[in-house]
């Protein structure tokens, strides 16, 4: 089930996003950094039901046998570049592993792109590591293409990542 994320679920959402950040990013971040991302669950924790609560941003949830394992946020685009309340932004899709393959992550992303174009968006796009080969295989199925001048860095666990962003109209 798809549902529209409560402020009880940020406990739930902060795990999810820890744990499936160590099944996916093993081959991409240093282990070190993925393993204490642990330390970090209530602080996520506390930032997911204030974010929640003040509706600042639209989460939805996979609740599978009454447990959350996935969730999608998304919105207006962040980018600069972007064409106000023309762009969407998925800002996040965290599934755990167990669940990858199981057509959870595509009920996620229609959910959020249905809603994006009930808000009259006409594009969406979404930033994933450029190393990231299951997501872009994901997202390239979904119909999204890469916008390979748009890469730009980030540093996770003192490692330098590169990500690009993806696009796709509504």
């Amino acid at each position: 089930m798809i549902r529209h994320a409560l402020p009880g679920d940020a406990a739930a959402i902060a795990a999810v996003h820890v744990r499936s950040w160590q099944q996916a990013y093993r081959e991409l971040m240093p282990e070190n950094y993925l393993s204490a991302l642990g330390a970090t669950l209530d602080r996520r924790s506390t930032y997911w039901r204030q974010t929640l609560e003040a509706g600042a941003q639209r989460v939805s949830v996979a609740i599978v046998d009454e447990q959350l394992v996935g969730w999608i946020a998304y919105g207006q685009s962040r980018d600069v570049d972007a064409v106000p309340g023309g762009t969407g932004e998925v800002t996040a899709l965290y599934l755990l592993a167990e669940y990858w393959g199981t057509g959870i992550g595509a009920a996620l992303w229609q959910a959020a792109r249905e809603h994006l174009i009930d808000q009259g968006y006409g594009a969406l796009t979404l930033w994933v590591l450029v190393k990231n080969a299951r997501a872009i295989g994901f997202y390239r199925n979904l119909g999204l293409a890469a916008e390979p001048e748009s890469v730009r860095s980030l540093s996770r666990g003192g490692r330098t990542l590169e990500e690009v962003r993806y696009r796709t109209h509504l």
